[in-house]
């Protein structure tokens, strides 16, 4: 079965004010560029540059802001990558905005042919999930679920039908009346697969948020992917390790990927 993955969408507009300097220089780092290791050659952007190639992405975008469009890290040498620019007017924007600038682009990305990642810069993943989610030929969307939480109103949570195919995701969904006829499938990822018979839904979703979602749900991208989910266009791919992957929001957790996630998978990690 292939596991190839054509296009990659990385999200990297993000500061990550919560973890401003922890990178020892004092300044504030956007958190796509903060260093995984010592080397000086291994940001959050080098990591997945490299990830991505090595499960067969040949086009990788990236969507930054002011603070990150046009950086060139190591991996760009073998691994070259093409800038988005998220110029969203207005005072508020975030994921979603990146998001349908990347759909929207004259890159023509998602092009009704080939397999393309949607995935936010700041979780850092063991990079053989790339592989169980492109498992198989294409064929439905997916969502990488990791089955295994916390209860907890900070993250993400995936909801799903008595068959087994998401339904709903959001914040605060546990024990609501909300999610009584859903099973809670686990924590959402942040890593989607977008499976080229879908790419006119995904498109025509991303447009429908930007015009009619309010202000503040049309700056996540999730609000997009819920519009997939309500149609029940998109598959689950669950896995139960919740050591496999973690985002990055507290100076604590991005002390446990340096100093525990990313020497477990480096070596595993192509050049």
């Amino acid at each position: 079965m292939s596991a190839a993955i054509d296009k990659a969408i990385i999200l990297a507009a993000g500061m990550g004010k919560r973890i401003a300097g922890v990178a020892g220089t004092g300044a504030q780092i956007p958190k796509p560029l903060l260093p995984l290791d010592d080397s000086g050659k291994l940001t959050f952007l080098d990591w997945h540059l490299r990830a991505l190639a090595a499960h067969g992405a040949r086009e990788i975008y990236i969507v930054g802001s002011k603070a990150t469009f046009g950086t060139k890290v190591a991996a760009m040498e073998q691994h070259p990558a093409t800038w988005i620019m998220n110029d969203f007017p207005g005072d508020v924007t975030g994921s979603g905005h990146s998001t349908h600038l990347a759909f929207t682009s004259a890159h023509a990305i998602l092009d009704g042919k080939s397999r393309v990642v949607l995935m936010d810069a700041d979780v850092v993943y063991d990079p053989s999930l790339y592989a169980e989610l492109a498992k198989g030929p294409p064929g439905r969307s997916r969502t990488l679920v990791c089955g295994r939480f916390r209860e907890t109103d900070e993250e993400v949570m995936v909801f799903g039908d008595e068959r087994g195919v998401p339904r709903l995701h959001g914040k605060g969904l546990l024990k609501t009346p909300m999610v009584r006829d859903l099973t809670c499938m686990g924590e959402a990822t942040g890593l989607l697969l977008l499976e080229p018979a879908d790419h006119t839904v995904w498109l025509q979703a991303a447009a429908w948020c930007m015009r009619f979602s309010t202000a503040k749900t049309r700056t996540e991208h999730e609000d997009i992917t819920q519009r997939l989910l309500t149609l029940g266009a998109l598959d689950a791919v669950v896995f139960d390790d919740d050591t496999r992957c973690m985002e990055c929001d507290t100076p604590d957790e991005y002390d446990v990927v340096r100093r525990d996630m990313v020497p477990r998978w480096l070596g595993a990690l192509p050049a």
